[in-house]
């Protein structure tokens, strides 16, 4: 079901496109051609897409930004889209059409996109950090705030964003507790490595050496002019108290003179300027003043003609600038170069610095940006890049730049070679068996469309090369290979296009690791008769061991030694009901293969009806009807004597397991049938009546109530059968007689020769040792029927539906026909001239199961070659044989040893089968591998000695220890920085038994540099949304666009001290000099007063202190 429209949230759409979903439809795509994944995705960790059969999908074509994780030849499969308020993984294929959901991959997949929608939710590492990194916690919608209470108590509004809490002051360690409308979560900071948490003593020398002195002498830079302040400001408050103590002869009071005290106030007003001076105050201001940092791409990926077009745009955008701006240029490839600093009149010419241009560091740019604008201006970051970091964390580093107050805006800078062909991966199988085919495939990039000649190499020894055709955009090219060399191979694709650009990405190397041969165990009822099947695997490099029924194994240890197993004309009755256990659970958990062949006890003529076996076989054992079938009447008559109340070992009753039975046989015969079930002791009963087998219910419930007791005679029973029967109108007409014990003598001989006159045949089946054995034996020979003994009661449903199916002689085809195509395209008939295939002689009717796979059928439409996958394996039926019976034309011909070969090795286990698993992943520069150790009962295998061999690509080797790190989990590390293959072999042991061995290639490609071409404006569009800028399109704007006033901190302590400076003069003029001026100033401002002049005031203490 496909909903209308998907609102804010997160999303797994499987086989459905919404419309308001950025992915158009174009139709189907049937059988994709897997192409590539993307491995690097945090969805694809540890996802091996390289064996995946995918029937059917939706063809698709993203309409927005997006990331194509796994992609076909027609379009993407697996997509993911990450929106502001809304994320969603996208499989374009239905998961009942693929087998996908039968792999270890799909539940990592699914753990993975789980985390990856919400990580928060999920992935408990977003619960612990390290100390400065930032806390960005994904919120449920709807929310905008958020508050972060810090270990030491202190409660802070954190930032909202996009579904984003963010918060960047955890530099004190402890739990952070985020708080929202929602609920609240806690987030553990810790120190920065495991390093600085070990406060273990370290070890003290015997006699400690004194320190050497000798080492570079640093400058230390300091402000003096605090303390001279300070200085002065004591040394103006102890003269000030040394003149008012002589102005006042040592008395608390005011100096008598005007002039002194105004001396005296002078002076304190400046020793308060210099005590707030050393306070530092600040006053706001708003100033329209913008600083701009332009951050130049000089990567690899970046053309020269783009970098000078962007070099271009910074120099006109200058042009732009208005009084007090600044501008800046920082250049980054691999990392970061001021190369213009902070200045109000830069000179942007040319560049001046160089870095190195193999890698692409956005993050520290952007750091190194944000060190460099003034705190607490207006700061704009203008980013000239093709947006595709290959280190770093760009979004890490915006969220920083938004924290501070900066706006990031970005010019794009398109792709400009004029040709460009870019060998993006060569796609093995991650391992393979001895002599197994497989596709070595070439995925090329092509900027437009052209051609080239390809090459291709492995282990450094020249295979071929050809002209090919590139198409603009993806080309995938397959190279059917075979290897038959066990160990580690290394291929190598290479392409020459006239006018190629950058050589660095024209090539890719892959590895393989190849198993020796695969392991079949071949069961045949007669021996010599698989000599002509076990000769054909021979010559298709498959090893083959042939036994017996009797040989096949009886517990599953014994069944993992091998990757497949062929069952020909194999009865079930030679197999017991836990075997038929092991067997289905091999192939559906332990992922090996099953072949089951046709023959006189095979399918339903050996009892395979409702058997484990046939849950694990893509046919069962019921045959679909046919005018041509004759009509069945058959009577099973049970003995219920007081015996058959035994139980078995497993607490149900022989009489139990008799009903059992009988409820078989009724649920296998057609309407057209008729059954009759008897059962008797000293007497017989008709428990059901002969009918037609079409009230099913009834008959099932009448069967139900049988109970036992009474003594053994058998001979009434078998009288009324043979009565009864004598008047039914049906073609075939038979007996199961059932029996445990020793019966009543009776004319037995002369009755059954009489229903044998008649066209009525007996089997008879002894159960134990306390059976009448020689007369149950003497029924089934006089009724021209099969005589049946068996010990083990759990066989009696087997024995009696394949009774009923010999009986009806619907199963047995012996008619020569010549197979019928109906999947030409799948492997196993691949390369085979089917129009000239010789008939065979018959086969064993069957019925397709629903989700089985026809690949040939016979002339009456019936399977002839079926196969599905089961669980973590696969299983085929093939209803014929392959032995001097039906298939004698068969063995003659030419593709008899492909064919097999080819439908054999498509069964075989795919894995090792092995307690460890191994994973090989490179992450900055480091090779990780990761081992996994569970034994078969599901519990981790703990301390055992795990050691790494490492190759690099120059030959140089290594051991690394591996340390257990978790429960059945050991970890270890080795440098890997240079391209090329590293080659890793793996070992695990307890004590002297090993326990385990792996093989791998850690590939290390070119320059991530070289690989993704053009501009990621997704990734740009995000930084700026995230920090509230957006797209530059004119020089002009860089400077108008968008722009803000800001806030300044204008310091007052320069002013205070000028003050101090300027009126320290006046205060000292007026103590040494001044008192009686000041007296005539005022007296001449006050004017005369009575024709008198006012006497100045004589003031003493003339003399500072």
């Amino acid at each position: 079901m496909s909903p209308p429209r998907i609102g804010p949230g997160r999303y797994i759409l499987i086989n459905t496109t919404p419309p308001d979903v950025p992915l158009e439809s174009l139709g189907r795509l049937e059988q994709p051609v897997i192409m590539d994944w993307d491995r690097s995705h945090p969805v694809m960790r540890y996802v091996d897409f390289s064996k995946v059969v995918i029937e059917e999908a939706l063809r698709v074509r993203p309409m927005a930004a997006g990331k194509t994780l796994v992609e076909a030849v027609g379009g993407p499969l697996i997509y993911v889209l990450e929106e502001p308020r809304r994320k969603a993984v996208f499989f374009g294929f239905d998961l009942f059409k693929t087998d996908f959901p039968l792999r270890v991959a799909f539940p990592v997949m699914l753990s993975n996109g789980l985390r990856w929608l919400h990580p928060a939710g999920l992935d408990l590492t977003s619960f612990q950090l390290r100390a400065g990194d930032p806390i960005l916690l994904p919120v449920e919608h709807g929310v905008t705030s958020a508050r972060v209470t810090t270990p030491s108590g202190r409660s802070v509004e954190a930032q909202v964003t996009r579904g984003l809490a963010s918060f960047t002051e955890t530099g004190q360690v402890g739990v952070y507790t985020v708080v929202t409308s929602r609920g609240e979560t806690r987030v553990a900071v810790n120190l920065a490595s495991a390093e600085e948490s070990d406060i273990a003593p370290r070890p003290l020398p015997a006699r400690p050496e004194a320190p050497s002195l000798q080492g570079p002498v640093v400058p230390l830079q300091r402000e003096l002019w605090g303390l001279f302040a300070l200085l002065a400001a004591l040394l103006l408050a102890v003269e000030g108290y040394l003149y008012w103590r002589r102005q006042t002869s040592g008395r608390p009071a005011l100096p008598a003179g005007l002039g002194d005290r105004w001396a005296l106030g002078l002076r304190c007003t400046l020793v308060v300027l210099l005590l707030v001076s050393l306070l530092r105050p600040v006053v706001p201001r708003w100033v329209d003043r913008l600083n701009v940092m332009f951050l130049l791409d000089v990567s690899d990926s970046v053309s020269l003609a783009a970098r000078e077009r962007a070099y271009r745009f910074a120099a006109q955008a200058l042009a732009g600038m208005q009084e007090g701006d600044q501008a800046g240029l920082i250049i980054f490839g691999q990392e970061a170069l001021v190369d213009q600093p902070l200045s109000q009149k830069p000179k942007v010419e040319r560049v001046q610095g160089q870095v190195a241009g193999r890698g692409t560091d956005l993050a520290q740019a952007i750091q190194l940006a944000l060190a460099m604008l003034p705190a607490g201006h207006a700061n704009r970051l203008v980013l000239l890049s093709d947006g595709r970091p290959t280190t770093g964390n760009a979004l890490a580093a915006a969220q920083a730049a938004k924290d501070a107050g900066a706006d990031i805006h970005y010019v794009p800078t398109p792709l400009t070679f004029a040709q460009e062909v870019v060998v993006e991966s060569i796609l093995l199988p991650q391992e393979v068996k001895f002599g197994e085919p497989l596709d070595a495939k070439v995925v090329a990039w092509s900027q437009q469309d052209t051609q080239g000649r390809l090459s291709l190499f492995r282990n450094g020894e020249f295979l071929g090369s050809q002209v090919v055709r590139l198409s603009a955009g993806k080309n995938v090219y397959a190279y059917r290979q075979s290897l038959e060399q066990s160990g580690i191979h290394v291929y190598q694709a290479a392409i020459d296009v006239e006018g190629d650009t950058i050589e660095e990405n024209n090539r890719a190397v892959g590895t393989i690791v190849v198993r020796g041969r695969p392991q079949v165990l071949l069961a045949e009822k007669d021996k010599a008769h698989a000599q002509a099947l076990s000769a054909a695997l021979r010559t298709q490099h498959i090893d083959v061991t042939v036994v017996d029924p009797e040989g096949i194994p009886k517990d599953p240890a014994g069944l993992q030694k091998y990757d497949g197993l062929i069952l020909s004309n194999v009865s079930s009755l030679k197999l017991t009901k836990k075997q038929m256990e092991h067997i289905r659970d091999y192939v559906r958990d332990g992922g090996g293969g099953l072949i089951m062949l046709g023959g006189e006890e095979s399918f339903g003529l050996g009892g395979y009806y409702r058997t484990p076996i046939e849950e694990a076989l893509p046919v069962t054992m019921e045959v679909k009807q046919r005018i041509e079938i004759p009509s069945l009447a058959v009577v099973l008559s049970i003995d219920r004597s007081g015996s058959m109340a035994m139980s078995t070992d497993e607490k149900v009753t022989k009489l139990d397991i008799a009903k059992e039975a009988a409820h078989l046989v009724v649920d296998l015969l057609d309407e057209r049938n008729e059954v009759g079930v008897m059962s008797w002791d000293t007497e017989f009963l008709w428990d059901v009546p002969i009918q037609a087998a079409r009230n099913r219910s009834g008959i099932h419930h009448s069967v139900a109530t049988i109970k036992a007791g009474g003594g053994t005679d058998g001979y009434p029973a078998l009288k009324e059968s043979y009565r009864v029967l004598f008047d039914r109108p049906a073609l075939l007409k038979h007996v199961i007689f059932l029996s445990d014990g020793q019966m009543t003598r009776g004319d037995f001989a002369g009755l059954i020769r009489r229903m044998v006159k008649d066209k009525i045949t007996v089997s008879s089946v002894a159960i134990g040792k306390d059976a009448d054995v020689q007369l149950m034996f003497d029924i089934a020979k006089w009724g021209r029927g099969r005589f049946y003994y068996t010990e083990d009661t759990q066989t009696i449903p087997r024995i009696f539906t394949l009774e009923t199916q010999l009986a009806s002689k619907a199963s047995l085809v012996e008619q020569p026909f010549k197979p019928i195509l109906s999947a030409s395209s799948h492997e196993v008939l691949q390369d085979i001239d089917w129009k000239n295939a010789p008939p065979l002689g018959g086969y064993v009717a069957t019925t397709l199961k629903g989700t089985g796979e026809q690949l040939l059928m016979t002339h009456q439409e019936d399977p002839l070659l079926a196969t599905w996958r089961y669980g973590l394996g696969r299983a085929a039926a093939f209803t014929s044989d392959a032995k001097a019976k039906w298939a004698v034309l068969w063995i003659r011909w030419g593709a008899f040893n492909k064919f097999w070969g080819q439908l054999t090795r498509w069964t075989l286990r795919t894995g090792t089968r092995s307690d460890t698993v191994a994973t090989v992943e490179r992450r900055d520069g480091i090779g990780e591998v990761s081992v996994e150790a569970v034994d078969q009962k599901g519990e981790f295998v703990n301390f055992l000695e795990a050691q790494v061999g490492v190759i690099a690509p120059d030959k140089r080797r290594s051991v690394v220890e591996l340390e257990q790190v978790a429960p059945g989990r050991y970890r270890g590390r080795f440098p890997a920085p240079d391209e090329g293959v590293y080659l890793v072999g793996m070992a695990q042991r307890r004590g002297e038994r090993m326990v385990g061995s792996q093989l791998a290639g850690l590939v290390v490609p070119y320059a991530q540099e070289f690989r993704d071409l053009g501009v990621d404006e997704r990734l740009l569009r995000e930084l700026s949304e995230l920090t509230g800028g957006g797209a530059v399109a004119q020089p002009k704007d860089v400077f108008l666009q968008a722009r803000r006033r800001s806030r300044l901190a204008v310091e007052l302590w320069p002013w205070l001290v000028g003050c101090v400076a300027v009126l320290l003069l006046p205060e000292v003029a007026l103590r040494r000099v001044g008192p009686g001026l000041l007296a005539g100033l005022l007296a001449r401002l006050r004017g005369p007063r009575g024709g008198k002049d006012v006497p100045s005031t004589q003031g003493g203490g003339h003399e500072g202190a």
